[in-house]
């Protein structure tokens, strides 16, 4: 896929969603053709299954961190090219940024989009070294259901374990606006949870195994929780609930409200230097908080 052959895939359930990722997409036409990269690299078979990597300026670097991301779309949406632009603020630390797609409801059911993104992870584990990366400095972020996804990754163990990978695989997971609760006992008739959780499975009794927030249990992996002020009450409650779930563990964590955006621009903040997700990421590569024992 490039900015030539995205698909329709109708329009984002949110308010104001597609005029933000509309600037988002054209911010990122404007800013990859200056960025040392390499496009629709496959880690799959699928035509929705490549990331894009961003490279440093500077040449022959080795030992980078690397951070990767998903992007958001309620799991029926979104592009790998939408995240184009959060480049410039993470290749210049020096470091890599991933941005990577996934499959797509309806026409893949969970668990495919979660195993797209472990075998993503996996891609990157066996080769990002080949472009300089430290495969021990693998940090995982994603938008909303990029942030319910790469949770996931890190919380279940056995998504990278069959992948040959080790538990401490990824250093830490940084997920903004990110969905943590999916379950369908309790939800609204008609409400988001429910409108958003059948979007993702094909049979509801999957609603605990696709809960992040089901997961906390044992987490020693740091985390960065953050989500915009005027974020979607959903997300509020997610937000809330999954903070809860990892200060019961072991595991470092951070949490964040990023002031004066909705869903979406929350995102779209990450286009500025100074922006506390920006901020917190970089400072994590440089110096991550310690994997708890």
């Amino acid at each position: 896929m490039s900015f030539d052959d995205m698909p329709d895939r109708g329009r984002l359930i949110l308010p104001g969603a597609m005029e933000t990722t509309g600037r988002m997409l054209e911010l990122s036409k404007r800013i990859v053709p200056g960025q040392r990269c390499r496009l629709d690299v496959p880690y799959g078979d699928d035509f929705y299954q490549k990331i894009d990597i961003f490279l440093p300026r500077e040449e022959g670097l080795t030992g980078l961190p690397v951070f990767m991301f998903f992007h958001g779309g309620a799991w029926r949406h979104g592009f790998k090219e939408w995240m184009g632009f959060m480049a410039p603020n993470l290749t210049d630390l020096p470091a890599i940024f991933v941005s990577g797609n996934y499959r797509l409801s309806p026409e893949a059911k969970w668990p495919a989009q979660v195993e797209d993104v472990a075998d993503g992870v996996a891609w990157v584990y066996d080769n990002i070294g080949r472009y300089g990366g430290d495969r021990d400095r693998i940090f995982l972020g994603g938008h909303s259901a990029g942030g319910h996804l790469t949770s996931l990754v890190t919380l279940v163990p056995e998504y990278l374990a069959t992948r040959g990978l080790p538990d401490d695989a990824v250093t830490a997971c940084l997920p903004m606006s990110g969905v943590f609760d999916v379950r369908l006992a309790g939800a609204e008739p008609g409400g988001t949870r429910e409108t958003v959780a059948l979007i993702l499975l094909e049979n509801s009794g999957d609603d605990v195994a696709a809960s992040p927030v089901c997961h906390a249990a044992g987490n020693r992996a740091p985390f960065f929780v953050c989500w915009g002020e005027h974020d979607t009450d959903d997300i509020k409650t997610d937000a809330a609930a999954m903070t809860a779930a990892l200060e019961r563990e072991a595991g470092h964590l951070e949490t964040c409200i990023l002031p004066g955006v909705d869903h979406f621009e929350a995102n779209e903040a990450c286009k500025d230097r100074d922006c506390p997700y920006i901020e917190k990421v970089r400072a994590w590569m440089r110096d991550p908080p310690a994997r708890a024992r």
